[in-house]
């Protein structure tokens, strides 16, 4: 925080930046995020697509070019982002909150140019699950939400002699005790993947560690 707070503050005393313009969030996922300004974009009806403004155009220009002047630019990675969405969803239910090796992911909910409720989509089909007798939980980043079933330990992946490791029999089991806990969802629709020969097949969902010490998916 101390060293992100030293670089929010020269940025602050940077020719052609205003001061109250930057800005820094410490995040729900265990990162501390440096932002600039507040802009406005305006959706286009017939497109769905955002516009992006003069003002924009010239600020984020001006801090990609920030640096010693011999192409060590501080900021070159500098991009347009919306703020950061409030988490939702009851706590009980997070799995930042719970302890175990691994839960079965069923689901992703991903921002788009037209859906940006992602946290709460995911938190309200984690409550589906929940009606349905699941134990499932959620995990929200700025960048997606997460929706996973059960938690299990580190004898949930049984290796093999020969080939890639399985699963135990209890998270088969728990695969195929329900059309919702086979498959990877993707915002809603059974995610699909192609194959080495073009054909595209359901992906089925699958076992991802728990989060780490900094709140954060090691996917």
């Amino acid at each position: 925080m101390d060293h992100i707070g030293q670089i929010a503050d020269t940025l602050r005393h940077t020719p052609g930046i205003k001061p109250s313009d930057v800005f820094y969030i410490d995040e729900a996922d265990g990162m501390v995020r440096l932002y600039h300004g507040l802009y406005y974009r305006k959706t286009d009806r017939k497109t769905g697509r955002r516009s992006i403004p003069k003002n924009l155009k010239k600020d984020i220009n001006t801090i990609q070019h920030l640096g010693t002047g011999s192409a060590d630019y501080y900021f070159l990675q500098a991009r347009i982002v919306r703020l950061p969405t409030k988490d939702v969803g009851n706590p009980e239910w997070n799995l930042a909150n719970i302890d175990g090796a691994y839960t079965l992911q069923v689901a992703v909910f991903e921002p788009t140019e037209e859906f940006w409720e992602f946290k709460a989509a995911a938190a309200d089909y984690c409550e589906i699950l929940r009606e349905r007798g699941f134990e499932a939980y959620y995990f929200h980043t700025e960048a997606s939400s997460c929706v996973t079933v059960g938690i299990f330990q580190e004898d949930a992946v049984v290796p093999r002699p020969v080939g890639l490791p399985t699963y135990s029999s209890e998270v088969l089991a728990l695969q195929q005790s329900h059309d919702l806990l086979k498959y990877n969802r993707v915002n809603g629709a059974i995610y699909r993947a192609k194959t080495d020969t073009g054909v595209k097949v359901r992906v089925p969902s699958r076992l991802v560690h728990m989060p780490n010490s900094r709140g954060e998916m090691p996917w």
